[in-house]
């Protein structure tokens, strides 16, 4: 901010092991945000590591992490970010674009994943002709489509009303229990309430812990 460097994130030590399912909550500025977008590989770190299923993406290129999101993280933002031009079907298609060589059957998964999120009879609606909760899980469908090891759900509930919110995070939960690692960025204790484990960030820290950079996040997934 100017001339005064701002540490978001100031020696946050973590580990996330595979099938966890972990709520990070704090208000806004504690930099819940900034951790967010470096375990999803969108920013990278000044210092400290970052070990995601056994390999350093601290300091990689952008386009080694491009790969690394494509194949590894699937998103769940709270603004949905479909695309309104294209069918639900097409936006659940849209990471495999980015895969060198897509298997073949997509589309079957698709309509499969879309059978999960009980959005079948909605696959060639345009995102517009949906509900909230719609886009949502059409968003869930997108993350799932590259059988994703972790998934980040950013404030996922935002824009939804409490019985669609707890329909969604039903969802998460479930594909928690077939063995999803899930972490879930929220403000609200309600809905970090799904979540086996919550951490709590403040000022840059993990509330209680006083820890100094270089610190570690570990993902196992």
């Amino acid at each position: 901010m100017g001339d005064v460097a701002v540490e978001a994130i100031r020696g946050v030590s973590l580990t996330v092991n595979k099938g966890d399912f972990m709520a990070i909550m704090g208000t806004s500025g504690s930099g819940k945000t900034t951790l967010m977008n470096i375990i999803g590989c969108l920013d990278t770190p000044t210092s400290g590591t970052y070990i995601l299923k056994g390999r350093d993406v601290s300091a990689m290129s952008d386009d080694e992490l491009s790969v690394v999101r494509n194949e590894t993280v699937g998103f769940v933002f709270q603004n949905f970010f479909l695309l309104h031009y294209a069918t639900v079907i097409e936006n659940v298609l849209l990471p495999t674009l980015y895969m060198d060589t897509p298997p073949h059957g997509l589309r079957e998964k698709a309509m499969e994943i879309l059978r999960t999120v009980g959005l079948e009879d909605r696959a060639h609606f345009k995102p517009r002709q949906l509900s909230g909760g719609q886009q949502q899980r059409a968003a869930i469908a997108r993350a799932l489509i590259n059988d994703p090891d972790l998934i980040i759900c950013d404030e996922p509930t935002g824009q939804l009303d409490t019985k669609t919110a707890a329909e969604i995070m039903n969802i998460f939960t479930a594909l928690n229990k077939k063995g999803t690692t899930i972490i879930l960025v929220t403000h609200d204790s309600n809905i970090a309430a799904y979540a086996g484990n919550t951490i709590h960030i403040k000022d840059g820290l993990i509330d209680g812990e006083f820890n100094q950079p270089p610190a570690t996040v570990t993902i196992v997934a």
